[in-house]
């Protein structure tokens, strides 16, 4: 086999090391490459499939119910001041119910300006998406126009009128489109990256429930330690019956509010179940993670829940394995 020499042009063996004609070292082009420890580093699919795809719908969807819920309680504060001190909805007037709910009655305007200026942007795509690492191209692979970019999020409709068949089609058609894409000729890319994943052997996600399912069965026996010890004091002492169940509940709180961070900071980074599983959480630099940054990654996780399973499910579709709450906290769950 014969290939083009980078110097001269002329075409020599493939398996020289310098061209015979202009003396030209042919390792050199080893240099303008970037090294990866296995292929399967650089396996990263073309098209962005289903998950990755809810998982950027999930992120902006919560996004914007945290900036409108927000945005209503400013506006019901400033226009409905009332609401606060004697809110029964049954006796509101029917204007004044409509007046309540005008900042969600705008959110989906908003929502669809908002996907279509962000996706003929330079970022290609919402913050959800990027986050993902994912962007949306034309039949060319070049950024979209705000025409295609309008027509694209308008026929959305089609999704939603064919009751989301027109979604589940990015599982079965060859290119990962979904109805509005194949309508409007559109594409979303996996965006490539140089990243190193320095040869980690990440843990796989059922490994991970199973550890969670582990914690979550020792903090329910501590939660049960706790009830028992309740009532044998509260038998004891009567009269401080409800002072002690408030200061028990508090500390139940504390307990279950602190049982992840603390765990996962210490130096093996594990909590019982993952000790039990052999899994350890690590920051991208193969550190230990500090208390806050276990907390930061703790409270991402009350978000994951909210993305429903899409957040969760990330794990099978990136790199690192990683679910919402480690890309955001930038940490990845390894095998001891």
């Amino acid at each position: 086999m014969e290939r083009g020499c980078p110097s001269c042009g002329r075409m020599i063996d493939s398996s020289s090391k310098r061209c015979p004609y202009c003396n030209y070292d042919l390792t050199q082009l080893n240099s303008l490459f970037k090294h990866y420890e296995s292929e399967a580093d650089i396996k990263i699919p073309k098209y962005a499939g289903f998950i990755k795809r809810m998982a950027a719908n999930s992120i902006d969807y919560l996004l914007f119910l945290v900036i409108f819920t927000i945005i209503e309680a400013i506006y019901l504060y400033f226009v409905m001041p009332s609401v606060y001190t004697n809110f029964v909805l049954e006796k509101l007037p029917i204007n004044d119910v409509f007046m309540m709910v005008i900042p969600y009655i705008c959110m989906p305007v908003v929502y669809f300006l908002y996907c279509v200026f962000m996706q003929c942007s330079k970022k290609m795509g919402t913050l959800g998406e990027a986050f993902v690492g994912i962007e949306v191209v034309d039949d060319l692979e070049s950024p979209l126009t705000f025409g295609v970019s309008f027509k694209r999020n308008f026929l959305r409709i089609l999704n939603v009128i064919t009751c989301g068949i027109g979604i589940l089609m990015i599982i079965f058609t060859k290119k990962k489109q979904s109805l509005n894409d194949i309508a409007s000729h559109t594409f979303v890319l996996n965006r490539l990256t140089n990243e190193n994943y320095m040869g980690f052997s990440y843990a796989h996600l059922f490994k991970r429930l199973l550890a969670f399912v582990i914690d979550i069965a020792l903090l329910y026996g501590i939660y049960v330690l706790f009830s028992y010890l309740n009532e044998y004091i509260a038998g004891l002492h009567v009269e401080m019956r409800t002072q002690l169940l408030k200061a028990s509940s508090i500390l139940m709180f504390i307990v279950i509010l602190l049982y992840f961070p603390y765990t996962e900071s210490r130096r093996d980074g594990a909590s019982l179940g993952k000790i039990i599983m052999k899994i350890k959480v690590r920051t991208l630099n193969d550190e230990k993670l500090s208390f806050f940054k276990s907390l930061f990654r703790f409270i991402a996780f009350g978000f994951e829940l909210l993305m429903l399973p899409f957040g969760t499910l990330l794990a099978f579709v990136t790199p690192r394995k990683q679910t919402f709450k480690d890309m955001i906290s930038k940490t990845v769950v390894v095998d001891k």
